[in-house]
Parts: C-alpha cells; sequence; structure tokens
C-alpha cells in the first residue's frame, strides 16, 4: 500500500510541476525575426489590341506610354 500511495504522491507532484513549467513559457512574448531576398520582377506585355500592361513586384522604376499614330513606344526608367 505505501507503494501505491508514493506512486500516487509521484504522479500528482509531477503532473503539478510539469503544468507549470509548461504555463510558463504561455506568458511570455518572442520577437521572430525573418530576412529574405525577394529577386524584383517586371513584366511588360503587349495584348492584341497593342496596350501594354506592366506586371511587377517592384515600386523602383516608371514607365510611360507614346503614341503616335498607329505605333506606341513604352519608356521604362528604372529609379
Amino acid at each position: 500500500m505505501k507503494k501505491f500511495k508514493a506512486i500516487i504522491l509521484t504522479v500528482i507532484l509531477m503532473t503539478i510541476l510539469s503544468s507549470a513549467l509548461f504555463a510558463a513559457g504561455m506568458q511570455e512574448t518572442a520577437v521572430l525575426k525573418l530576412r529574405a531576398y525577394i529577386p524584383e520582377r517586371n513584366t511588360f506585355t503587349a495584348n492584341e489590341f497593342g496596350s501594354f500592361e506592366v506586371d511587377s513586384n517592384a515600386y523602383n522604376f516608371s514607365y510611360s506610354i507614346a503614341e503616335e499614330g498607329y505605333s506606341r513606344t513604352l519608356f521604362v526608367v528604372a529609379n
């Protein structure tokens, strides 16, 4: 009977101590810094009507379209 009481007491103490250990980490905040390089990608396409479409994940360029008669010219300037 003593062994049974000792086992029960050990299980109860382990339960109390382990729950206190795991609960301690729940109240703290952590800062996670992620560093990544995302390459810039610019895609200029012309559709069947002659207008240009721009798909880009960069904002360091500007573009303009000059139209003379039936021809259109796309000017791209990287900043």
